[in-house]
């Protein structure tokens, strides 16, 4: 497969929604209450995922 700009573009987005993910749940069990880990951390576990599986398909670097 070919890469493109868009490609990157698309694993640079995928990117931004899981550490946007870490980071609202960091500061809601910080600020709020633990019980937002329960939510959050598998939400921030599957987005980080399939970051990580999108840029193993497509044969993106760091």
């Amino acid at each position: 497969m070919r890469r493109t700009e868009l490609t990157k573009q698309t694993a640079r987005q995928k990117g931004y929604a899981a550490m946007g993910s870490a980071s609202l749940t960091v500061l809601f069990v910080f600020m709020v209450s633990p019980w937002f880990l329960l939510a959050g951390g598998p939400a921030t576990a599957w987005l980080t995922y399939r970051w990580l599986q999108y840029r193993a398909e497509w044969g993106l670097r760091f």
